[in-house]
């Protein structure tokens, strides 16, 4: 076991106890996020933090992945891996609309960590797939931490956009 392995393995747990105890202090993190301007709501902070931690440590994963396998940014699966998790994005929206009709429909706040799970693998989908699009579509051939960079900027505005543009509108 190399210790790219080791890193990986290490940030996988902390991220899964990280959920966990999000789960169980949620109340202490919402009075501690009270300090917080008016037009941020201390809910949707919180998860603007896990969405930040999702999409970082997926961009570690994969950087530590590469690292130990130096060939990993130029297999041939990059070419196509756009189109496929388009059709696993489509899919899976159809799953989560499925769901949120039968399952979600009747949550509470104990059984909010099932939306956490939802959340975090729409987020590292959508991190893939716009990891794959600039791998394929790139103009040159980019350095494999331009890459991971590049994808890491592109998801965080577009998650800023999303949560903070209509706070502050």
């Amino acid at each position: 076991m190399s210790k790219w392995t080791g890193y990986q393995v290490a940030l996988l747990c902390v991220v899964i106890a990280g959920l966990v105890s999000k789960h169980f202090y949620i109340i202490s993190i919402h009075e501690w996020l009270e300090g917080l301007p008016s037009w941020m709501n201390p809910s949707i902070a919180t998860t603007f933090i896990c969405i930040i931690v999702t999409v970082w440590s997926t961009a570690a994963v994969l950087y530590w992945q590469e690292r130990k396998n130096t060939q990993f940014f130029t297999h041939k699966i990059w070419r196509v891996l756009p189109a496929i998790l388009g059709g696993v994005f489509v899919l899976s929206l159809i799953g989560f609309v499925v769901l949120g009709v039968t399952v979600f429909a009747s949550i509470t706040l104990d059984q909010q960590w099932k939306i956490d799970v939802v959340l975090l693998y729409f987020l590292t989908l959508l991190y893939l797939f716009v990891l794959s699009v600039v791998r394929r579509y790139g103009k040159v051939r980019p350095s494999e931490d331009l890459i991971v960079y590049s994808a890491n900027c592109t998801v965080l505005v577009l998650l800023i956009t999303l949560f903070f543009v209509p706070g502050i509108l």
